[in-house]
């Protein structure tokens, strides 16, 4: 009787077993295939960043075999049969005129859409994905290359413990050839001041004052003639940061020519300049300045006197201006004797007022020293006008200059000019920006 009875017990217990055993293995088989879609994933995300990379070091190695004004239509087209799937035109492109664009870009910018924006980013980072964008360009003109630029953008992975609005550290560089390196209203996104261009003539850098927080930018502005081997150096990026887990978080990381420029570590800059002593704008070479200038001109210095102006003194923040003491302005009468660059708003012979760089009490070695149009001497000066909108010019406008815009008319001035001017070529329009 009492074995009957156990019958029940033992029945309930195989099913338990049975059940917990189909438990288990349900478990283990969904741990698995949990397992299995995250290695999946993550080897998906790897391959994907790895390609991404394989092929931007191959798009960079064929940049860097641009020299401008010397690779040809031929090379322009080669690039764009080997490039053809990432690179685009607008409008027409032949070997008489042609700007080509080149992007490459990870998924997170093509495929995941809403995903990304609902948490898939962070995950996605956290596998190693990068949100990268490298974008390159080349500009063909009359059968040669003239110009180019390249872009790389790359987005931190955030931290585990971030908030979920909270967007990751970006790092961007822009690099792009100019055949001036003046800022100017047509072409303003050149950063930097000229006092640059005393260490290093042939570039300029600078940061956007918007990359503050979640960002660093550098944008990088050189010169059509600079080196070759100075070129590759400012456009070399190290783009190890697409493929490493640990991210890069420094802009130095992904341009290491940025070391030098002290973007983002300013009290790094200022303790070498403080060393050094900062550039002024009279140490720029004179070639470069004639490079960068919109017109030069050879004039005659007739007379020269002081004339009042009006000062103005700072006051409360509700009327920041208001009336100073008066100063006295240099104002001389010169002759235009030669037009040597650019087409002024003056004709030949034309006698003109002239405003020279007055000086200044306060450091005259960093911001120059007074300058002068004395009567009876040659000059070449650097007239200020029409790369703004307040400084348009007209027949009727004096000459206003700059620091360090006199020099006297010798031989020795007139080829240092000629170095510069050759720098320039006839490009203009859209292709500069």
């Amino acid at each position: 009787m009492e074995f009957r009875n156990s019958l029940p017990a033992t029945g309930v217990y195989t099913s338990v077993m049975a059940c917990k055993k189909w438990i288990l293995r349900t478990l283990r088989v969904a741990g698995l295939a949990a397992l299995a879609v995250v290695l999946l994933t993550f080897v998906a995300v790897q391959f994907q960043q790895r390609l991404l990379r394989w092929r931007a070091e191959r798009l960079m190695a064929d940049m860097h075999q641009i020299h401008l004004y010397q690779s040809t239509w031929a090379d322009a087209q080669r690039l764009m049969y080997k490039w053809g799937a990432w690179g685009h035109y607008d409008g027409s492109c032949t070997a008489a005129e042609c700007r080509y664009e080149i992007s490459l870009t990870d998924i997170s910018y093509r495929k995941l859409g809403r995903l990304m924006r609902h948490g898939g980013f962070r995950v996605y980072s956290l596998f190693g994905g990068r949100a990268t964008r490298l974008s390159v360009s080349f500009t063909v003109h009359d059968g040669t290359i003239w110009r180019e630029t390249a872009g790389i953008s790359v987005t931190a992975s955030p931290r585990v413990l971030s908030a979920e609005d909270e967007f990751p550290l970006t790092l961007i560089v822009e690099t792009k050839s100019r055949q001036r390196l003046r800022r100017t209203e047509d072409d303003w996104w050149i950063m930097g001041p000229d006092e640059q261009l005393a260490e290093h003539p042939y570039y300029k850098v600078g940061r956007p004052g918007g990359c503050e927080i979640n960002c660093e930018e550098a944008v990088v502005t050189y010169s059509t003639r600079t080196p070759p081997v100075e070129i590759d150096r400012l456009m070399s990026f190290n783009l190890s940061c697409l493929t490493r887990l640990s991210s890069c978080m420094e802009l130095e990381q992904i341009l290491p020519a940025a070391k030098d420029w002290g973007l983002y570590h300013e009290k790094e800059n200022s303790a070498m300049q403080e060393i050094a002593g900062p550039p002024r704008p009279c140490d720029i070479p004179l070639w470069a300045v004639a490079r960068d200038v919109r017109y030069a001109l050879g004039v005659e210095g007739l007379s020269t006197k002081k004339v009042k102006k009006p000062g103005v003194t700072f006051l409360a923040a509700d009327d920041p201006l208001g009336n100073g003491p008066d100063f006295k302005e240099e104002e001389d009468q010169v002759r235009i004797l030669t037009i040597l660059k650019g087409t002024p708003h003056w004709d030949l012979g034309a006698i003109v007022l002239a405003h020279p760089y007055g000086g200044t009490e306060f450091y005259p070695d960093v911001l120059g020293a007074s300058e002068h149009l004395l009567p009876g001497k040659h000059y070449i000066v650097f007239p200020i006008g029409d790369d703004r909108r307040d400084q348009v010019l007209t027949q009727e406008s004096p000459i206003a200059l700059d620091p360090c815009g006199v020099w006297e008319d010798t031989p020795e001035v007139r080829l240092e000019l000629e170095k510069g001017f050759a720098q320039n070529d006839n490009l203009r329009g859209p292709e500069l920006r």
